[in-house]
């Protein structure tokens, strides 16, 4: 199987990947200059990404600032990998992109599902409360904005699915709450022993 996806005769050495990748990301910039920078499309992921934050800014439990904006960003790390994950294996492409060079996603990676999830995460404080709400949250985004924005051409699907996204999109929501409520009771055991 692998003798089918080769694209050398020979296994490449670090000089000849280094150059293939610093000419796809000038062929990338070009084509960002001249077809998606300063567009319609462009000025809506810009418009995104400011909406979400603002409405993440106002919604935000200000007193768990530093707990919600962790699990946030934990998450946009986690979506942009697996994002570019994606990306690299051919499943999805992305026609326009808010900045021409690597990850080549979308504000929605960058903020709007971060947003999201710490919403989510911060309004459902149980277990119960927050498998609801994560769900909801993933079938929205899987069988609603997902196809919108195929829709309207932010987003290609190559060999992907909707349904796949769909327990992803929950895996991720809860293993994050997993390791920031072990963080959390690891930082009240140990504040416990500190003022003994």
């Amino acid at each position: 199987m692998i003798e089918n996806i080769r694209t050398f005769p020979t296994s490449p050495d670090g000089e000849q990947i280094a150059s293939v990748l610093k000419h796809l990301t000038y062929a990338r910039i070009d084509k960002w200059i001249d077809t998606e920078f300063n567009t319609l499309g462009w000025w809506f992921l810009i418009a995104l990404a400011v909406v979400s934050l603002t409405i993440w800014w106002k919604l935000v439990d200000k007193r768990r600032l530093l707990e919600l904006a962790f699990y946030g960003f934990t998450i946009m790390t986690i979506v942009i990998w697996l994002d570019q994950v994606g990306y690299e294996l051919g499943l999805w492409f992305y026609p326009t992109n808010l900045i021409p060079v690597f990850p080549p996603s979308t504000s929605i990676d960058y903020v709007a599902l971060p947003v999201m999830y710490s919403l989510v995460y911060q309004q459902c404080n149980s277990w119960k409360s927050f498998i609801i709400g994560i769900s909801l949250m993933s079938g929205v985004f899987s069988f609603a904005l997902e196809p919108l924005l195929i829709k309207f051409g932010f987003y290609v699907l190559v060999k992907w699915s909707y349904y796949y996204s769909f327990p992803i999109y929950i895996l991720i929501g809860v293993v994050m709450k997993m390791v920031i409520e072990k963080i959390k009771t690891q930082m009240t055991k140990h504040q416990g022993q500190a003022t003994r």
